[in-house]
């Protein structure tokens, strides 16, 4: 008896301890977990915080820089160069709507700093402003004496509203005698930053949780987000300080213990040297992490821009070490039954926090592949936008290298006026159709293309542009061994109600097109009229207009993308036409296709319109 009650109190005591040991380690793994879980969530939140912050600082760049490209295009505009209020009011609308989610106005000063023209203004405001004097202004005197673009810091204008603003340049070289041109006045764009605060937030991933900052390259503060450290603020309140002036560092001091004020102080004067970092700002016993990124423009470091991400994953799993901590302590308390629950609540917790695990690391992957595919789609659009800017600038030089060379031929030896005259005629019209291309864009992009319909035979619209391309190849001598062949496959005669100069503009896109990537052979232009068979449909006639040619066929690189912009494998030509011809034909309610022949030799272009 006393043998059995020995051997019974020693199995217990060795339960006892097998129970306490297996607790304790239990303790000590599930600590330990814990830890490696908040480690791996924390650079999960500095991560996040660093991708968010770098992609908007180069969605921010872009933004800005294209503005920019806008300014220069306008700078070059012959109708700012001539003084043309009226066609320069419209080119000035085009460039502010394009970019309308950013810019609040667009200015045209002349060469003494006095306002030419505002951008969708009423004569009576016009009137107001007209010949105001702005010359002591950074955006105009500095862009006038280095005749480069100029990005300016926080600005205070006259209605008392703070901007940033973005300057270029108008240069007129014509009958220049100096190599850098004469300087007629500059091209200005604002930027509200109430404005360029809507544009940020609209920026900011949903899916991170985080808030948004922005500091000028002097530490003036640009925008705040309304919730900063836990703690709801005025976001308007702080924008125009200096960010280590009294009155933001009283609002800090406020909201921050001392220790994560001067770690916050000390990332802020690490970020304006223009370094990329992040670091963790803890805020009752919370922790917050803070990465920033400068926002680069031109090589230079123009502003500063802060994500802050909260570690809100780290505090749910510091609530799961409290509570496994509790199970412990009952565990040592009740080794009989604790020996049996402790493993079924190991069990169960592990399988909760692989659950948690593997939805948010499902989640993040998603995210990242989000993240990834953005960013592959800002390198294309990027490279894309700079490879139309080369095509582009090359396009315009050539006709007016030409323009000018032959002018002043035209000085020298007045005798061949007429030679002379046609090549300078032909290269401006070259010039204008290249501008006309750009604009279009510009009208299909902000949604303002316009349509003037009218009624018209479809068959002499063709014959007409036949005619014409036809004479062109004579008097240029090129491309004699191409012929342009029509026909019609039916003799019903084609009336259009249509915008005639749009749909001349499609058709000879097609035809220039044949020429390029023709060098001998056949072009044939077709209309054909197919007629609704069905009696009880409501749907329209339809009539289609072929171009085929003999040429070099559609490369397979650009067949998937073939009626996108700058889609072109050519050295000539930008990679408009076919965008543009697209957008018109289906503002007609039309389509339009291309695909290389049968015959593996050339390709054809098709578009039909209803006939209503």
């Amino acid at each position: 008896m006393l043998k059995e009650e020995r051997t019974t109190k020693t199995t217990v005591v060795i339960l006892v301890i097998i129970a306490a040991v297996l607790s304790i380690f239990a303790y000590q793994y599930s600590t330990l977990t814990s830890k490696k879980i908040v480690d791996i969530a924390s650079r999960d939140v500095r991560s996040d915080a660093r991708i968010e912050v770098h992609d908007i600082s180069q969605i921010l760049a872009n933004k800005l820089q294209n503005v920019g490209v806008l300014l220069q295009t306008l700078s070059e505009s012959p109708a700012v160069h001539n003084n043309e209020f009226k066609r320069a009011d419209t080119v000035i609308n085009s460039r502010q709507h394009s970019s309308s989610d950013l810019t609040d106005f667009y200015m045209w000063l002349d060469k003494n700093g006095k306002i030419n023209w505002v951008s969708d203004i009423n004569e009576t405001i016009y009137q107001k402003y007209k010949g105001t004097d702005l010359s002591y202004r950074s955006y105009f005197t500095i862009p006038k004496y280095t005749h480069t673009v100029y990005y300016s810091s926080l600005v205070q204008s006259n209605d008392k509203v703070p901007r940033l603003y973005i300057s270029y340049p108008v240069i007129n070289t014509t009958g220049a005698t100096t190599s850098t041109g004469k300087f007629t006045g500059v091209v200005v764009a604002s930027i509200r930053l109430e404005m360029l605060g809507n544009f940020l937030k609209n920026q900011i991933y949903p899916q991170f949780n985080s808030t948004i900052g922005l500091l000028d390259r002097k530490g003036i503060i640009l925008y705040t987000s309304p919730k900063q450290f836990g703690i709801t603020t005025n976001n308007q309140q702080y924008v125009g300080e200096y960010v280590f002036g009294d009155k933001f560092q009283s609002g800090l001091s406020s909201l921050l213990p001392p220790e994560s004020k001067n770690l916050l102080n000390d990332l802020i004067k690490k970020s304006l040297q223009g370094n990329t970092g992040s670091s963790d700002i803890p805020l009752n016993d919370e922790i917050y992490t803070i990465a920033y990124q400068p926002v680069i423009i031109g090589g230079k470091s123009f502003m500063t821009l802060y994500i802050r991400a909260q570690h809100t994953l780290t505090s749910d799993v510091s609530a799961l070490i409290d509570q496994q901590k509790y199970i412990t302590t009952l565990e040592l308390t009740v080794i009989g039954v604790v020996a049996f629950i402790a493993a079924f609540l190991l069990f169960s917790w592990n399988k909760r926090l692989e659950t948690t695990v593997n939805v948010r690391t499902a989640e993040l992957k998603k995210a990242n592949d989000s993240l990834a595919s953005a960013n592959e789609q800002l390198k294309i659009h990027d490279k894309m936008q700079k490879e139309f800017i080369n095509i582009a600038a090359h396009e315009l030089r050539t006709p007016t290298q030409s323009i000018v060379g032959y002018s002043e031929l035209l000085e020298m030896e007045p005798e061949r006026s007429e030679s002379y005259a046609n090549t300078i005629l032909r290269n401006a019209k070259r010039l204008h159709g290249l501008i006309n291309d750009i604009l279009d864009v510009t009208r299909i992009e902000s949604q303002s293309l316009n349509l003037g319909k009218e009624q018209f035979n479809l068959e002499d619209l063709v014959l007409s542009i036949v005619r014409d391309v036809q004479q062109q190849i004579e008097i240029e001598g090129k491309n004699k061994d191409i012929k342009l062949e029509y026909r019609k496959s039916k003799d019903d005669i084609v009336l259009l109600y249509a915008d005639k100069q749009r749909i001349t503009q499609v058709i000879s896109n097609l035809i220039d097109n044949a020429i390029k990537f023709t060098k001998q052979g056949t072009i044939s232009i077709v209309i054909d009229r197919k007629r609704n068979s069905d009696s009880n449909s409501n749907s329209p006639d339809e009539v289609t207009v072929s171009v085929k040619d003999t040429g070099s066929g559609i490369h397979p690189d650009i067949l998937p993308r073939l009626f996108s912009k700058f889609a072109s494998k050519s050295f000539q030509g930008t990679g408009l036409g076919l965008f543009i011809s697209k957008n018109i034909i289906e503002a007609h309610g039309g389509k339009i296709w291309g695909e290389n022949n049968d015959d593996g030799i050339g390709a054809t272009f098709t578009f039909s319109l209803p006939i209503d």
